[in-house]
């Protein structure tokens, strides 16, 4: 019995150094509410000047979170969330790496964790959780390194993160393309 565990063990902890950072889920799949903290409004937190997350305050202003879905951009390694159709928030992304999958397709927030999301397969935390429909892939906040490194979850800078959880809600569309055309 100890054999197959000398084999196995290796390729768990070269598997979890690999994805240090990496998102991809297990575990349940139900509705929990904003946690941690949730506000009541909207944010509309500054953003330092040096940040690569663009704020268009103006549009995002008009945010009621009923009005809002965000987009993804693969190709770009972009993040955006509209407004009524227009751009209040852009950010880069880092989605997935060489060999693993982040899923295109129109999705809706099922899960939403402010605080306290880790990943069952890597033990690394994931705030501002956002599911993606049931699936194992979300949006949450991450390392971005600057190129897709992620195990297939869209990873986020923790300000754009922030700024996209406190002014979406359940239910609110994600569109994931391969190349997006804008708004």
């Amino acid at each position: 019995m100890k054999k197959p565990i000398r084999r196995v063990l290796p390729v768990l902890l070269l598997l979890a150094a690999m994805g240090m950072s990496s998102c991809r889920t297990a575990g349940s799949f139900s509705a929990r509410s904003d946690s941690d903290g949730a506000r009541a409004g909207r944010t509309t937190i500054d953003v330092p000047r040096n940040s690569s997350t663009k704020v268009n305050h103006a549009v995002l202003s008009q945010s009621t979170r009923g009005n809002t879905r965000v987009v993804i951009d693969i190709a770009d390694q972009k993040g955006y969330l509209l407004v009524n159709g227009k751009v209040a928030v852009e950010s880069p992304v880092s989605t997935a790496r060489p060999g693993k999958w982040t899923p295109r397709g129109s999705f809706n927030m099922t899960e939403r964790i402010r605080t306290g999301k880790i990943s069952t397969i890597y033990g690394v935390s994931m705030p501002y959780w956002m599911r993606l429909n049931s699936t194992v892939y979300g949006v949450h906040a991450g390392h971005l390194p600057g190129y897709p490194a992620s195990a297939g979850c869209v990873r986020l800078p923790s300000q754009a993160a922030e700024l996209i959880f406190d002014n979406t809600t359940y239910g609110t569309r994600v569109n994931i393309y391969s190349n997006w055309d804008g708004a």
